[in-house]
């Protein structure tokens, strides 16, 4: 394109300077229009009228062609700086050629033992580390192969539009009038002198991503091989997994790399692979930092609680989880939580496994006896070796001897204990069915290396130690689980702030059911993963859920529509996880006299959470938004037809949520009864009566009725007392020992003040009216009770009479009526 450029510009110059000196010989004046004589006037017209057509077709095509051209001009310097500033932000090659290097150097690194010194055989362990290293590497690499292709593809593009607007015939069109001649040769000469650096710098660019681009595409190919070479490789061995594959221990091996090459080795894999997955995960990790912290605070605070009211024991019988709080709860969340990473290597995971029996062995040390103690330690010792000896990648002579060793030690140390007895001393019996399991295991483990199934003999020697050790932690974690459940139900009586409103008293004392499942199921699945068996299994069973599969126009798997109503369950349970936790937050509003903040906007929180969970359940499923619109649009026909009242208790209980006219925790009055709400759900709302019964009522009921809050105005009630006094007291002193007793109340308010009124002349006593407020219901019920046993002792004392209800009967005999009996008894006589 420069040349092309250069070529062109030889022209207009030449042209140039002939129009130059053309004009410069005729002055610059044009030629005039020589007219004869001889020609008549309507000849000369009628010749101009026929060129007329032709000169103004040419000054057409002449000044189309300038705009033409200034168009491609200016569309080629646009260009020309979208360019320039490409290029300014352009690729680190640098740093992409560093990367590739150390793919590959890292891709040497994998690939030894598997491709090249290979050894005796392979292992499932070195092929399961290499594959997952050389994975996360093809991912690396397909990632800057993705960013050199988009910057090669914007290359191109530019490149593309030089030689477009360079192609083009109207950019090169010279003028011929000579004062617009010289215009576009300095329009021209300015786009060559822009195109030209960038020309070069732009070729350059190009040839260089190319180069990085062709090796690129070489290393993905070579990750890509290696993983299929794998991935060949661990189906070999799982159809040999019963099958010979070394010689016996008497035999020496034809093909033996020295012991030091081989933990080389192992560590350099193992480093690099653990470095790749913490880089990968920080969010998971940070998760399982926050949860140990917030759960080492709650335990924290529930151990000075208990200490608080004197329950804390010297010997932490029933409190274990209190001995320790920061190690309770690294072993707790370690444990529940550790099922959050996917596709841990084994040296993350190992790591796990040591950091929470490492907690439980500070736990419990010197609070289960020493006997079993002892126990272990010999067994957590072994449990280390194991996982010491999986770090090996590349089988060996003396590592199955050492497996040999460790194998025969499980199984004296379990045989030992199981044959002494003393299981009464145990504070978790299942520990027993678990030291059968890692005696049988080992045993067989033993019998696989004599026969040579070194893959089958490692695979069951460590499962069989970390399955035991698990199920031990697991054990453990259910126990401390349970104890702060039972401690926190017992302390708080009431949700605290401090520990976020849950109410433990509906939580209850132990673990649920379906937590017993979720461990059984996670111990299995840690025991089970450690076999290349496991993954021929589970993988038919994720190809069934995930393989794609059409019904007319649409495309779904059997994850999507687990996961569609999997979403929904989970958003339902969120929901009512969230009520639950603040069903009860006041505890008993009426003493503290404070609202239930969180209340008033749990039921938007929970419908927030629904709908979320309706979205993210759309998006997954991949069902599009208007056929989802459809659907609730159908469904809000039936609605209104047929469900109505049910939608007026919807609408009423979303209103109640934002206008807030009663909250949880709150003291009502509705419908003639009086109770505390409980919760606010999507169609009725619950009250707890004084009586101790749970009241369901309509959302609609309580918009539509009569409500009162007592505790919108701070709980404070008037509260009034009727005191009877005799006509003969002295009223003023009446007055100032009522007003003595209300003011030395401790549960009367000093404002607004008590008043005494004098209501009534009844028929056998002065009434007095007592006028008081109360921070709150109950403290008015008792107020009035301590009033009553405070007046009628100062009564007595003063001499004050409270009468009883007198009235005086009067019995008048009319004459008649005497001389009716008088006649009476002498006819009776």
């Amino acid at each position: 394109m420069k040349m092309l450029f250069s070529s062109y510009f030889r022209c207009f110059l030449i042209c140039a300077l002939c129009c130059v000196a053309s004009s410069n010989v005729r002055g610059q004046h044009p030629e005039p229009v020589t007219l004869h004589v001889k020609d008549s006037a309507a000849q000369t017209l009628r010749r101009l009228l026929e060129a007329a057509p032709a000169e103004y077709a040419a000054k057409y095509r002449q000044h189309d062609s300038a705009n033409m051209q200034d168009a491609l001009l200016d569309e080629l310097l646009r260009t020309i700086r979208h360019t320039r500033d490409f290029l300014k932000a352009s690729l680190d090659t640098n740093a992409i050629k560093r990367e590739l290097s150390a793919i590959r150097q890292r891709f040497e690194i994998a690939s030894d033992g598997v491709f090249k010194n290979t050894g005796t055989l392979q292992t499932e362990r070195n092929l399961t580390t290499s594959y997952k290293l050389i994975r996360e590497l093809l991912e690396r690499a397909n990632a800057r192969k993705a960013q050199v292709d988009a910057y090669r593809k914007k290359l191109v593009g530019f490149r593309h539009n030089f030689d477009s607007i360079a192609s083009k015939p109207q950019l090169y069109t010279i003028p011929a009038d000579s004062a617009e001649f010289l215009p576009v040769v300095r329009k021209l000469y300015v786009a060559a002198r822009e195109v030209s650096p960038i020309d070069s710098i732009l070729a350059g660019s190009l040839h260089n991503v190319q180069h990085i681009k062709d090796q690129l595409d070489l290393t993905v190919y070579e990750l890509q091989s290696g993983l299929e070479q794998i991935e060949r490789y661990e189906r070999d061995l799982s159809e040999q997994t019963f099958r010979q594959e070394v010689s016996g221990l008497n035999i020496p091996p034809l093909h033996a790399r020295p012991m030091n090459e081989i933990l080389h080795q192992a560590f350099e894999k193992n480093r690099l692979i653990l470095w790749f997955y913490v880089r990968n995960n920080p969010g998971k990790l940070a998760i399982l930092a926050v949860l140990a912290l917030f759960c080492t605070i709650f335990l924290r605070t529930l151990r000075r609680k208990v200490a608080a009211n004197g329950l804390l024991r010297n010997d932490f019988d029933g409190q274990l989880v209190l001995r320790y709080p920061a190690l309770s709860a690294v072993l707790i969340v370690v444990c529940v939580f550790q099922f959050i990473f996917p596709d841990p290597p084994w040296v993350f995971i190992c790591l796990l496994w040591v950091i929470a029996s490492t907690c439980l062995t500070i736990i419990f040390r010197r609070f289960i006896t020493a006997y079993w103690m002892r126990f272990w330690w010999m067994i957590w010792l072994l449990f280390l070796l194991a996982c010491a000896d999986n770090f090996v990648l590349q089988a060996s002579r003396p590592e199955r001897w050492c497996m040999i060793v460790l194998a025969a030690g499980g199984i004296l140390v379990g045989s030992w204990y199981l044959a002494r007895g003393r299981r009464e001393e145990l504070r978790e019996q299942w520990i027993v069915y678990f030291i059968w399991f890692v005696v049988i295991v080992e045993a067989l483990s033993i019998i696989a290396n004599l026969a040579g199934r070194f893959n089958l003999s490692k695979g069951l020697m460590v499962s069989g130690f970390i399955s035991v050790v698990i199920a031990i932690m697991f054990l453990w974690t259910v126990r401390l689980i349970n104890e702060a459940l039972t401690l926190a139900s017992d302390i708080y009586q009431t949700p605290e702030r401090q520990l976020f409103f849950v109410n433990f008293a509906a939580v209850g004392r132990k673990a649920p059911r379906f937590f017993y499942v979720f461990l059984v199921i996670g111990w299995f699945y840690l025991f089970a993963r450690t076999f290349y068996v496991f993954n021929l299994v589970t993988q038919p069973l994720e190809n069934f859920l995930f393989d794609q599969r059409t019904v007319g126009a649409y495309t779904f798997s059997f994850f999507s529509v687990l996961a569609f109503f999997a979403i929904l369950v989970l958003a339902s349970i969120i929901s009512k996880i969230v009520s639950f936790f603040a069903s009860d937050k006041a505890g008993h509003p009426a003493d503290t006299g404070s609202p239930a903040g969180l209340g008033s906007w749990l039921l938007v929180v929970r419908i927030f959470i629904f709908v979320l969970g309706l979205l993210l359940a759309f998006a997954v499923a991949g069902i599009p938004i208007d056929r989802a619109t459809f659907v609730l649009g159908a469904l809000g026909v039936g609605i209104g037809f047929g469900l109505q009242s049910l939608v007026n208790n919807l609408v009423s209980g979303v209103i109640l949520a934002f206008e807030k006219p009663l909250n949880v925790g709150d003291f009502v009055e509705v419908k003639g009864k009086s109770g505390t709400v409980k919760s606010i759900g999507f169609r009725s709302s619950l009250l707890q009566t004084l009586e101790g019964s749970h009241l369901v009522i309509p959302n609609g009921e309580l918009l539509n009725d009569q409500l009162v809050n007592w505790n919108i105005q701070k709980l404070m009630r008037r509260n009034a007392l009727m005191v009877g006094v005799a006509y003969d007291s002295d009223l003023q002193l009446v007055e100032s020992i009522l007003k003595k007793a209300m003011k030395s109340n401790n549960n009367i308010l000093a404002f607004p003040e008590p008043v005494v009124w004098a209501s009534e002349f009844g028929d056998s006593a002065i009434g007095m009216q007592l006028y008081f407020w109360t921070g709150n219901l109950r403290a008015g019920m008792v107020a009035k009770s301590e009033l009553i046993f405070a007046i009628h002792k100062a009564f007595r004392e003063h001499g004050i009479v409270i009468p009883f209800p007198q009235r005086d009967l009067h019995i008048r005999r009319e004459p008649d009526e005497e001389k009716e009996k008088e006649d009476g008894g002498d006819a009776s006589d």
